[in-house]
């Protein structure tokens, strides 16, 4: 994710709407993909990125220090990512969805990798399978390439704590691909 210019982040907390639309432009897409590995859907991926950013655009004058905006938005993420799920009233699934035709070229092309292909099928059906702490702490650190420092400032908990949860969610996560493999 793009580290956010404090000045640009200050101007949007004053009401200017083109820093605040510039630093949403530069971010959607990371937000729209951290919320796609929590719901598995592009429709209710783009619902979490519209609530995000509506909840961005009420609450960024509450947001004391411009230098953790990222921060603070990865964390409006993950709480409209949860947020979404508990109203859902599902739990998130690996899904293969076929409607999207890079995926069907992919697979039709002989030179496809298929090993590669149903590695990465079991390693997110595997992440899947983690209680949501442990998701949440593998798909920022591994997936938003967030420090552990950083993923204990965005889940408001102790580093031990992350610490102690990617520990067990790297554990169960060999001990699922060792069962397949």
């Amino acid at each position: 994710m793009i580290f956010a210019d404090p000045d640009k982040v200050g101007k949007a907390r004053r009401g200017d709407s083109s820093a605040f639309l510039e630093l949403i432009q530069e971010r959607k897409d990371d937000i729209y993909r951290l919320a796609f590995t929590y719901v598995k859907n592009r429709e209710e991926a783009l619902a979490v990125l519209h609530d995000v950013v509506y909840k961005v655009f009420i609450s960024l004058k509450k947001l004391k220090n411009p230098e953790l905006f990222n921060t603070w938005l990865i964390r409006i993420t993950v709480n409209c990512c949860i947020d979404h799920l508990n109203k859902s009233k599902r739990i998130a699934g690996f899904e293969i969805k076929y409607d999207n035709p890079q995926m069907l070229e992919q697979i039709a092309d002989n030179s496809q990798d298929y090993g590669h292909l149903i590695s990465n099928i079991d390693l997110f059906s595997a992440i899947d399978k983690l209680s949501l702490e442990q998701r949440t702490v593998v798909v920022l650190k591994y997936f938003q390439d967030l420090t552990l420092s950083q993923v204990a400032e965005v889940l408001a908990c102790p580093l031990g704590t992350v610490k102690t949860r990617l520990h067990k969610a790297l554990h169960d996560l060999r001990q699922e691909l060792k069962e397949r493999y």
